[in-house]
């Protein structure tokens, strides 16, 4: 099979194709489309953009105009085709009415161009007036909604437009899709149509909440959005804080409007979230004023646009314009400018996040990209400076970037400004390589870059170890301490520890347990804080006295030390078993590290990388110092290690996956190790057996390939007797 010689957008945007033989205009226009269908499975079937969607809509044109202009190649037809196939993991619904794609116009030239073509083929006359819809071209994921006799029946996705993937309980966990339209007068056969979609607040909370628990962010609302209605667990769907906007309508039984405007007024009366910057226009000039006045506000509203679709308004013109292959002759999509500009590196500043990553920052001579103003943009990490992806493979042709260099900005999703390329011809040569900081530009600790035990490479990442004690990380530290899973004191969720933190009442978890004394004495007045009377600070004082007793495994986790999740918390615990071992270990680490190192390593339940994080944090003696005012204020309880050596699990190492119908899952954990047993969060050579429950995931893949036994929910009871 012959390879691509073309692997980059830009060697297809670069290349002049006329000056090429035909031979290779062949191989160009082949090479191309493959690179195409590449994007278009990892868009549509992995959630993945490899390229902007700029550099795309840029490819699809060149493509689509070499075919056009050279009828003697004859194409596959990779036009016709729409979306991607979809997935195997899903039901296949088929589309009685076809979900097709719009073509694109990128000026307003095109505008025009459109407005002509149809008045030209509806033979219409100057003076005949041609009403044409406005609305914003949402970037989410398309999708289709069956109702029969009111009631939702089925849902899908686009797929390739003649067939889609049912996702119908997914797709019922979204809030503002209603499962029954309360109207007498509704068709008993309706599919209504529309876009789903994240808003770019709920993937911020999204991303951080993924930050804080030190799981893989995500790159951009749509994918995130797309991933989340095709996930396998509708739980997870439902976590996810979808939308629906409702534009258009496929199968329906009885025609019950003359035009798409007073179709999508009907939309909005049955309960569905039409868009509001939907406009009716009479006139050229009104779809440009249309367009640009959702272009000078589209960065300032919570979700995606990328362009503007304009829809012929009368359903009787729409069924006489008809579609053209893969697109209808009756709409258009007029995209939105590329988000991008060049402009020069004034500095680059390292910001620390929460959970203690370290950020490179481009301070830049402001630019105006797409109406907005920028001075910053994100350099992600020290190997992307350096000319390296996060596979340690050469990017920008291995080119590091510098202070003082032109680079090319790109608005990613209209949300953080990213430096996507360095123009080394302009580049000073007294110029200087970035060096950066192997130390917490905040507090100074020690930065590291971690070992990923799993794939063995050392992480693109690093991450200040100063814990409790940096100052960039003490806010989400103290939410986590107090959140239900660790110390579960009611009264500081939202936005009330922020305050407190602002207003210097709490600056380490200490502080809590010291606040009802301090108020007594008038230290601190938290009458005095916008929102807090007698009442609710009264609660708060009553909530905090309830957890002044903790489980040595419950005081671990609730540091926020990272790697140490639940699960880990609870076997660091168990080997230390008391609050005196824990300090005895500080102890120990500070005269021989290697000494504490080797006794864990023994807990063939922990890794090196959790046990390393473990003692650094340890190691820190701000941390510690923080650690000894908190203990002044709470009392932990030591862990019984029960072992019961006549159970049929004493000393087994188990692993829990899926979801149980007689107990929860934590239920039967606990179960496990009050008969002897170590639970362990992940499968691996050191796992004797797997508990599976009700869709248990990946784990179970893992466990055939090393050989390890297996048993389901109903012999696990019976191994327990329970």
């Amino acid at each position: 099979m012959k390879m691509n010689k073309y692997t980059k957008s830009s060697d297809f945007l670069k290349k002049e194709f006329d000056n090429l033989s035909r031979t290779e205009k062949v191989d160009f226009l082949r090479d191309l489309e493959s690179f195409l269908k590449n994007q278009d499975s990892a868009y549509y079937q992995s959630n993945i953009s490899n390229v902007s969607d700029a550099e795309y809509d840029k490819l699809k044109l060149l493509y689509d105009k070499l075919i056009t202009n050279n009828p003697q190649i004859k194409g596959s037809g990779y036009l016709d085709s729409v979306g991607y196939k979809p997935s195997e993991k899903f039901e296949k619904v088929n589309h009685k009415v076809p979900m097709l794609s719009l073509s694109n116009i990128f000026d307003s030239d095109g505008v025009i161009d459109f407005i002509e073509r149809v008045r030209r083929y509806l033979s219409l006359g100057s003076n005949d007036n041609l009403e044409i819809v406005s609305e914003p071209k949402i970037d989410g994921l398309s999708a289709t909604l069956i109702y029969i006799n009111g009631n939702l029946h089925v849902g899908a996705t686009r797929g390739d437009g003649s067939q889609g993937e049912n996702v119908t309980q997914n797709i019922k966990t979204i809030s503002n899709i209603p499962h029954k339209i309360e109207d007498p007068n509704v068709p008993e056969i309706i599919e209504i149509r529309g876009e789903i979609y994240m808003k770019k607040s709920d993937f911020f909370e999204l991303n951080e909440r993924m930050q804080k628990e030190g799981k893989q962010t995500y790159v951009n609302p749509r994918n995130t959005a797309s991933g989340s209605l095709r996930h396998l667990d509708v739980n997870v769907t439902k976590s996810r804080k979808l939308y629906f906007f409702a534009y258009a309508w496929g199968e329906i039984s009885t025609n019950i409007a003359g035009s798409h405007f007073e179709m999508i007024g009907l939309f909005k009366k049955w309960g569905f979230d039409v868009n509001p910057y939907t406009n009716l226009n009479n006139s050229y000039e009104d779809l440009i004023r249309s367009y640009d006045d959702l272009n000078d506000i589209r960065s300032s509203l919570d979700y995606d646009l990328d362009g503007v679709v304009y829809k012929v308004n009368s359903l009787a013109y729409q069924d006489r314009l008809g579609f053209i292959s893969r697109s209808p002759r009756w709409a258009i999509a007029h995209k939105f400018p590329s988000e991008k500009a060049t402009t020069k590196i004034l500095d680059i500043e390292i910001q620390v996040g929460r959970t203690g990553s370290l950020t490179p920052v481009a301070k830049l001579e402001p630019v105006n990209i797409g109406g907005v103003v920028v001075r910053n943009a994100t350099l992600h990490n020290e190997d992307f400076i350096k000319g390296l992806n996060s596979e340690g493979e050469s990017i920008r042709d291995g080119a590091d970037i510098r202070i003082g260099d032109q680079v090319q900005i790109i608005r990613s999703g209209d949300v953080i400004p990213k430096v996507v390329d360095v123009n080394m011809k302009d580049r000073n040569k007294d110029s200087e390589e970035f060096i950066f900081p192997e130390n917490c530009p905040i507090c100074g600790s020690s930065a590291e870059r971690e070992l990923n035990e799993s794939t063995g490479k050392v992480s693109s990442v690093r991450r200040c170890t100063g814990g409790l004690y940096c100052n960039s990380q003490i806010l989400g530290s103290l939410e986590f301490f107090v959140s239900r899973d660790a110390m579960n004191i009611e009264g500081f969720g939202g936005k009330s520890m922020e305050l407190f933190y602002d207003m210097g009442l709490v600056n380490e978890p200490g502080d809590i347990y010291t606040l009802q004394d301090r108020q007594a004495q008038d230290q601190v007045d938290i009458l005095s804080l916008e929102g807090w009377g007698e009442l609710s600070m009264n609660n708060l004082f009553q909530s905090i006295n309830e957890r002044r007793s903790v489980s040595l495994d419950k005081f671990i986790y609730s540091l926020g030390i990272r790697h140490i999740g639940v699960n880990n918390a609870k076997l660091v615990s168990q080997q230390l078993t008391s609050i005196e071992n824990l300090l005895s270990t500080i102890e120990k680490i500070h005269h021989d590290r290697d000494d504490a190192l080797q006794a864990f390593i023994q807990n063939d339940g922990l890794g090196k990388v959790v046990i390393s994080s473990f003692l650094s944090f340890l190691q820190n003696e701000r941390n510690v110092s923080i650690l000894r005012n908190l203990l002044k204020s709470i009392r932990v309880t030591d862990v019984i290690n029960v072992i019961s050596e006549d159970t049929a699990i004493s000393g087994l190492s188990l692993v829990f996956t899926g979801k149980f119908s007689s107990m929860s899952r934590s239920e039967a954990k606990d179960q496990a190790e009050r008969m002897g047993a170590k639970v362990l969060s992940s499968v691996s050579a050191r796992t004797d057996i797997l508990v599976i429950g009700e869709d248990p995931g990946s784990k179970i893949k893992k466990a055939e390939e090393l050989g390890i036994r297996i048993i389901d929910e109903k012999e696990w009871l019976s191994l327990v007797d329970f």
